[in-house]
């Protein structure tokens, strides 16, 4: 296998780490919350870029955890962050851009790390202060 093919079954392979990542993350956290929790998996292909995350339903909130990866002109651009609501960004992970697929893939994997880590943290102090308003 030459180096660009090793490259890019690297890069496949922290892309579908990525994605079970987050689904294992959503099934986790909807078990620890049930009934209060709902998870799904955010998985799109548009084109040249591709997203992976989970999206948690919980009592009056939405909280999307998202990763994307975008193909350019022999570069990959790299982005992550957490929305609550669909516009209030609580977490927003620096866009990157790298001529390099293998450190695509370290990053991914970094970036699926400082997403899903705090996941329980945050449903948490939502449930928490959903039940403050009552």
């Amino acid at each position: 296998m030459d180096a660009n093919s090793q490259a890019a079954a690297e890069l496949l392979n922290a892309l579908m780490r990525t994605a079970a990542r987050f689904s294992e993350m959503g099934r986790s956290v909807s078990r620890d919350f049930f009934p209060h929790v709902r998870a799904e998996p955010v998985s799109d292909l548009a084109g040249p870029a591709v997203r992976l995350g989970a999206a948690l339903a919980l009592p009056g909130h939405d909280l999307v955890f998202e990763t994307a990866v975008a193909v350019g002109e022999g570069t990959f651009g790299v982005r992550g962050g957490l929305v609550l609501d669909g516009e209030e960004e609580i977490l927003v992970l620096p866009p990157v851009e790298t001529a390099d697929a293998v450190a695509c893939a370290a990053l991914l994997d970094r970036y699926a790390d400082e997403l899903t880590t705090p996941a329980r943290w945050h449903v948490q102090r939502l449930i928490e202060s959903c039940g403050e308003d009552s």
